[in-house]
């Protein structure tokens, strides 16, 4: 089963660039931490410009979960969320959701 994490981040310009600069640092960290497929996807037609969504990839909801845990337990989850808000409102974090693939 394929399950994916998708967390959107909307801001300013410049502030996209360090989304950008940030998911390319996160993207082995989560990796090592059981994610796979790490992308960052950006709108270039239809809307939501402002807006880049990062996505990593699981086997099961299983596998998520324990990503999950070691994840919100890590130094680096801290670090990047007081990074965050420090940086509010040229960036905001519009939240994570998780789908699975029904095909």
């Amino acid at each position: 089963m394929l399950v994916t994490a998708i967390t959107t981040w909307e801001g300013t310009p410049a502030a996209l660039g360090g989304v950008i600069a940030g998911s390319k640092a996160a993207a082995p960290i989560h990796e090592s931490l059981g994610a796979k497929n790490p992308r960052l996807m950006r709108s270039f037609a239809g809307g939501n410009v402002d807006r880049v969504e990062y996505m990593i990839d699981f086997d099961s909801f299983e596998a998520c979960g324990a990503f999950t845990d070691a994840m919100m337990s890590s130094e680096w989850f801290e670090t990047m969320m007081k990074e965050v808000a420090a940086a509010y409102p040229a960036i905001k974090n519009c939240g994570t959701r998780f789908v699975y693939n029904e095909i």
